[in-house]
Parts: structure tokens; sequence; C-alpha cells
């Protein structure tokens, strides 16, 4: 007998031994869609480095400066708070970040290593300790403020920490990796677990004795006496579970692989299997014993009943998964997730708002250097302290539309945004304070997107919405289809109001190009360019067009291309220019030019910042670069002089204002302007204004010409300094036919004014005109015009010396036409 029961023990032995193995091989050995699957060649690579930020990860040379989000721009996967407005976040990269004032601002703090660090937890917010691949541990004695590596005896993945008192806390990896400390910290020692070789995924404490572990193969072990001993318990299936809380002693909830969610009430004896979750479960936390937060691969789900069923919440989603969540109060919680992902709840979860800024941008403007709007696919963002603090464009309705894809400004009022789904052109007259929907007339797929927005002049623009061209002559109120190409179209440039260039997403076909305004298309066959990104164009002659990672040129109006040998890989190659001589290209590298394409300057410590770059010019040496996660940066180089800001001209009547504006002047003596009316012609002379000679502060000039005629118009400046010297500016082209096409009011200048404006409109037949003024709340103060027109262009001064300050409305009313513009009045 004696000898059969020692039998009987030694195969009960081996059959517990050979389960537990046979768990632990199975195929969800997959580690959250993180290590070493879907995640792993991101988070290993070691250009991961370059999503920190740029003043510490390059030397740099004192052109750019990183204004938001001055933190590491990667995943984050663990995060702890010490109180409702002090935490710390950690994520890919070794990245480490702070925040004392509720997330308003976080630090970023050098942990001097790029393992990706897992979990970081603390009992008191003086002693902080975190944890991650390949066995690191970090140590902070000082709130986090600087940190060291202490040993931790393994190589393998440390997932989760739980400090349960200021000396006591367990830390549990993969591998049968166990580990616990006695002196706050500072040493770690392997325990003996119940499976050597098992993952310990996660681990919850009630106190130093009562306590959890979730594993793999779908086990939990329990531990009543501070883990000498554990009680093996199978919950559910066989698939891993990544994360367990414990409401108390009794009721615990756990979650893992494949939205695999269990439940116990009594202290695990009995295990219940709910309805799987959308995604592999990362982290689960209760507010209270009834509320409480799973976060997925995926998505976030709620329950308010303890556990026992989740509801999935669609307005907190994260393409690139969420991976933790902490509530230090009832009502203040905190998540974090791939991409930068921080936000934060003030409510106990009802709402969650971003902490940090993480789009992806794909359009900036600044009409100086402190104010500016940047836009990614899902909200508008304002900055009024050059880019560092973003806030949301709250007067744009959002809730019209799904996303965004263009915008475009063309003065510090007026801009337009292109939107998707429904497809629509909004525009602002007023610097983004109000937005209203223009008129397109014509095709239009309203399922699609208006993915780009040009003008030429302040009426003369196109917009594209995938294969479809749209044209506007009235400043953006109205849009008509003009035509439908066969390929997708990437982007759209046009010299003057006739010449125009458009490239496309096509293997087969070639960029196209217009002289007609874009009435008629013409591919071309010569240039042998497919898979066409962007394009510019400096004059009628000298054109660039972007293929990935190669630049062609063209000297002959494009009729003959040839690739650029020097300016290669830089991915999709986007332009951003000022004038004809200083524009840059950009994308995965940084390309600037200032003599018009002769030479290149790449920007080494950009390269692989990021894959879409894009920027935009204020002056002829600043503006700002943005792209992906949120990246905005500064561009300063005082070794350009400054010159213009801008220099632009239009028709008004029957003559042409020019209008420019510099930022800065050293010795400036004036400004020669010069004209000529085709591109055989040379320049002539026709007038002269003077400079201020040299100041910092930003001055605007105006010159009038009278010379009529029914053809193109070129126009440049020639500034001069007081010794002789001079430069050119970019050149302009204005173009004019006497009898009007259509009725149109045009936008008043100036704009905002004070006391006195000018309001141009044109006729194209012989039509009674009214012209009356409203307020804003559309009472009629004043008639401006009432008489018979005959055809062509006129214009009103008007003077609001005895009006007050603020909107008003003007209309133009000429037979069955009406049209309403808004001034804006500033005394």
């Amino acid at each position: 007998m004696k000898y059969l029961y020692l039998l009987c023990l030694i195969i009960f032995l081996f059959a517990v031994t050979v389960t537990a193995q046979e768990r632990y091989n199975i195929s969800d050995k997959e580690k959250k869609n993180y290590r070493r699957t879907d995640k792993q060649q991101t988070i290993l690579d070691p250009s991961i480095r370059n999503l920190f930020p740029l003043s510490k990860s390059t030397a740099g040379n004192g052109v750019w400066t990183e204004l938001h989000p001055l933190i590491p721009r990667v995943g984050y996967w663990g995060v702890d708070f010490v109180s409702a407005d002090t935490g710390w976040a950690v994520g890919e990269g070794g990245a480490i970040i702070k925040t004392t004032n509720g997330g308003q601002k976080w630090n970023w703090i050098e942990s001097n290593v790029e393992n990706v660090i897992f979990t970081v937890n603390t009992f008191n917010g003086q002693t902080i300790i975190a944890a991650g691949m390949d066995g690191i541990i970090l140590l902070s004695t000082d709130e986090g403020e600087n940190w060291q590596t202490i040993p931790s005896g393994t190589s393998n993945d440390l997932w989760n920490i739980q400090m349960i008192t200021e000396d006591i806390g367990w830390m549990v990896g993969v591998g049968g990796s166990a580990l616990k400390t006695t002196d706050g910290g500072l040493t770690w020692i392997q325990q003996s677990m119940p499976f050597p070789t098992l993952d310990y995924w996660d681990v919850y404490f009630l106190n130093e004795n009562f306590g959890y572990i979730s594993c793999g193969s779908g086990i939990v072990i329990k531990t009543t006496n501070g883990g000498i001993d554990w009680e093996v318990q199978q919950a559910g299936d066989n698939r891993s579970l990544f994360t367990i809380f414990a409401i108390d002693s009794q009721r615990v909830v756990s979650g893992g692989f494949a939205g695999k969610v269990v439940y116990t009430s009594d202290g695990g004896s009995n295990w219940q299997q709910l309805n799987n979750l959308s995604a592999s479960v990362n982290k689960i936390k209760f507010i209270d014993e009834l509320n409480g937060f799973a976060v997925t691969n995926a998505s976030t789900h709620q329950t308010t009943d303890g556990g026992l069923s989740w509801f999935y919440r669609n307005d907190i989603i994260n393409s690139s998964g969420e991976n933790n969540i902490i509530f230090p109060t009832d009502t203040i919680g905190y998540l974090v997730g791939g991409e930068m992902f921080l936000i934060k709840t003030t409510d106990a979860g009802a709402s969650w708002n971003k902490t940090i800024i993480n789009d992806d941008f794909l359009n900036v403007y600044f009409k100086d250097e402190l104010n500016g709007f940047i836009n990614g696919s899902s909200k508008i963002y304002k900055t009024t302290d050059g880019g560092t603090t973003l806030t949301v464009l709250e007067t744009f309705p959002y809730n019209e539309i799904f996303s965004i894809r263009a915008m475009t400004f063309n003065d510090s009022l007026e801009g337009f945004v292109g939107t998707n789904f429904p497809a629509r052109i909004y525009k602002t007259i007023d610097g983004g304070l109000s937005w209203y929907k223009t008129n397109i007339n014509g095709i239009i797929d309203t399922t699609s997107l208006i993915k780009q927005i040009f003008f030429i002049t302040p009426f003369i623009g196109w917009a594209i919405q995938n294969n479809v061209v749209f044209k506007t002559t009235d400043g953006g109120e109205n849009w008509w289809f003009q035509q439908n190409l066969l390929d997708e179209i990437n982007d759209v440039f046009f010299i003057d109001t006739l010449i125009g260039w458009i490239t496309n997403n096509s293997s087969i076909r070639n960029p196209y190009k217009t002289t007609d305004g874009g009435n008629s298309w013409i591919e071309q066959i010569n240039s042998n360019i497919y898979f066409s990104r962007y394009v510019f164009f400096k004059d009628s002659l000298n054109g660039y067009i972007t293929r990935p990672n190669i630049l062609y040129y063209t000297t002959d109006a494009g009729f003959n291309w040839f690739q650029n040998s020097t300016v290669t890989d830089f991915g999709q190659g986007r332009f951003g220019y000022f004038d004809s001589n200083n524009f840059f290209i950009t994308g995965t590298k940084v390309y600037r030019t200032t003599n018009g394409g002769d030479n290149w300057t790449e920007f080494p410590e950009l390269e692989g910042l990021d894959w879409r770059l894009i920027m935009a010019l204020r002056t002829i040496n600043s503006g700002n670069l943005v792209g992906s996660i949120g990246l905005v940066i500064g561009y300063f180089d005082d070794s350009v002089p400054v010159e213009l800001i801008n220099f632009r001209g239009w028709r008004e009547g029957t003559k042409t204002i020019l209008h420019w504006t510099t930022a800065s002047e050293t010795n400036n003596l004036g400004f020669w302007i010069q004209r000529k009316f085709s591109q055989g012609d040379d320049w002539l002379d026709i007038g002269f204004v003077e400079g201020k000679g040299t100041t910092t502060e930003t001055n605007s000039y105006n010159f009038i010409d009278h010379q009529l005629t029914n053809a193109h118009i070129y126009y440049r400046l020639k500034q001069v300094d007081y010794d002789g010297s001079f430069t050119y500016s970019k050149i302009i082209s204005v173009y004019f036919n006497t009898v009007p096409l259509t009725y149109q009011l045009f936008q008043n200048y100036p704009n905002p004014f004070n006391p006195t404006t000018t309001i141009t409109f044109s006729i194209p037949e012989k039509q009674d005109v009214n012209i009356y003024l409203y307020s804003i709340l559309g009472e009629k103060l004043k008639e401006l015009v009432n008489e018979v027109k005959d055809p062509g262009y006129y214009e009103v001064n008007f003077n609001a010396s005895n009006l007050a300050s603020g909107v008003y409305f003007y209309r133009l009313v000429a037979g069955s036409f009406v049209s309403t513009r808004k001034m804006l009045l500033l005394k």
C-alpha cells in the first residue's frame, strides 16, 4: 500500500508538470500585441530615438527649435500618479515623462537607457521604480528627477510593478520572472514560483500578504502569506491573462489575449468567462467597486456593475492602442497608449481630453511669429505663442463633417478648409472666428474629400477632390466643376491665372498641364514622371516635381525634365516656398535652396525625424515645420537676410494694386517696381517706393499701376540698399480683361480697416446696381450705390468714421444677382 501511494504521488506530480508545460507552450504567448509581434519592428528600431525632442536628440545648429511636444513622441505603456496632479509615464525608447500640474505640461526626463519601459510605480511619490524590456530596472529617489539602473538578475522582459508599502513590492515578467523587494526597491530577489518558466503578466496585492498574479495559459495564482505559498487557479480558457484587478479579496476581474475577460466572486474558487472585448486587454482598473475601465490594443471598455458586463466607449479611440490607465482619485484619471496618447478625465471617466496634442498634422499657416493654425484630420489647432501651446479651434463646425484634409489661408483673415464626408469647402473671413460653407456646383462626390486648395489671386483658385478639379473666381464663395481627370490628383500649382500643373498618383500617366486656367488639361507624356507627388514652379519656365525620393526639374516650361542627383531620399517631397528663390523640400529629409534651386542645403539633424514633414515659410528666413504625432518645429536662420513677408497683386477696376510687406529692413533705400507684358520682354521701371532704412518693425507698402491692357502683366520688386546692392522679389502676374465675364463682389481692402476701405465689384452687362451696408443684426444702415452701371469694374470708397468698431456686411444687388460679404472695422 505504501509503495502504491508513492507511485500515485509520482504520477500526479508528473501530470501537473506536463500540464503546466503544455499550457505554457500554447500559441497565445504573443505578449500583448507588442513584444515579438506586430509592433516589434517599430519598437526595437534604433530610429525610435528620432521621436525624441530635437533639442536633446541632435546637436542642432540654431536653425531649428522644437516647440511641441517637447517630450518623446512614442507609445507610452506605464503610468502612475501619486496625487491628482503629480505623475509619471514611461514607454518606448527609454522614455520617461513627468507632470506636476495634472498633465497641463509634461517634462521629459532622460533615463539614459533605450529599452522599452513597460511599467512605473510609486508608493510615496519620493521613490519611483520603473522596469521593462530585457530585465531593465530603473530607480529614482528624488521624485523621478534622476534615474539609476539597478540589477534585476534577469534578462526577461518585466511587465508590471506594485509597491505595496514603502518597503515591500512585487515585479513580474515573462519566463517565470517574479521579483520581490523588501528594502524599498533597492534590491529585487527572484521568488520561488509554482511554474518556473510561465509568463507572469500582472500583479495585484490588497496588502503585503494577500495578492493575485495573472499568468500565461489562463492561470491565476493567489497568495495569502506574502508569496510563500501560491494557490493555482485556471481562469477560463487557456488564453493568457495580461492584467488583473482585485476589487476586494473575493471579487476579482482579469483580462488578456484576444479580449478575454474573466470574473470571480469567491476569491478564485470559480471563474466565470465573460464575453470577449474588442481586442487584447492590457489593463483593468476600477474607481470603486462598481465602476471600472478596461483598455485594449484597439479600444476602451467600461463597466458599471463591478465587471460582470462591459460596454464599448466609442469616444476613446486610439489607432495605436491603449495600454494603461490609472485613477489617483475618484474623479481624476489618466490613460496612456501608442503614439503619445495621453488623455485625462476629471469626471470619473464620463469624458476624456488630451493632455497633449498627438495628431498627425497635415497643413500649417502662421500669420506672424506667434499666431497660427495647424490642422490634423480631426481638428484645427490655434496657437498664440508660436506653436508651443496648441488649443482646439472651437469655432469650426466639426459636427457637420467626418474629417479635415486641406487648409490654406490667403491672408491673416481669409482662410479655407476642405473636408471629408461630406466633401465641403468652408471659409473664414475673420481669422477663424467664424466659418461658413461655400457653394460647390457641378459633379461632386459628397462622400469623398477636398484634398487640396490653391489660390493664385485673392479671387481665383482651384480645389481638388480625388480626380476632380473645381475652380472659383469670386474668392471662394462659389466653386464650379471644371475637369474630371482619369487618376487621383495629388497636388495642384498655378504659375499665373492661366498656366498650371497637376500631379497624380498613377503608374501609367504623367503630370498634367493647363494653359487656359484649368478648362483643359494635357498629359505631359514627354516627362516620364509617374507617381508624381508635389509640384512647384518659380516662374513659367523653371519648375520642380517630386515623386517618392526623386526630384525632377525643368527649365523650358516642362518640355524636358531632368533628375536632380543631389536631392534624394526625401520620401514624399512636399514643397514649402516663400518666393522663387527661397523654398524647401520636406519629407524624411529636409532640403533648402536660397537661389532658386541652383544649390541645395540638407539639414541632417532633421533626417528621419518624421516621414511627412511639412514646411510653411513666414518670411525669407523664418517659418514652421510640422509633422506626425504633434510635431511642431520653429525655423529661423539669421544667416539669410530678412526681406519680404509677401508680395501680391490684383486687379481692381482698370488698375493693378500691388501690396507687399517686410518683417524688418536693414539699410533699405527702397523698392523699384518693375513691369513687363510678356516673358520675352525686358523689365521696365515704372515707379519707386521709399524704404524705411533700418527697422525691426513690420511695414506694408502699396503701389498702383494705372496701365490699361487686355493681356498679362508681370511685376517684380527690385529692393535697393543705400550702398547700391539690390535683390529681386518673386515674379507675380495679373491678367486683365476690360469686360467682366461674371458678376462679382470682391472682398473690401483693406480689411480690417479704420476708417476707410474700398469695395470693388464687376458687372458683365448694363444693370441697376445697389450696394447696401448692414449691421451684424441685419439692420440696413446705409445705401452706398444706387444707379445704373455699364459693364465693367467699379470701386466704392467707404468711410466708416461715424460707425463703432465691429462686424458689418455689404451687399451687392444687380438684377437677379445678389452677393454679401463681411467687413471688420477696428478703431
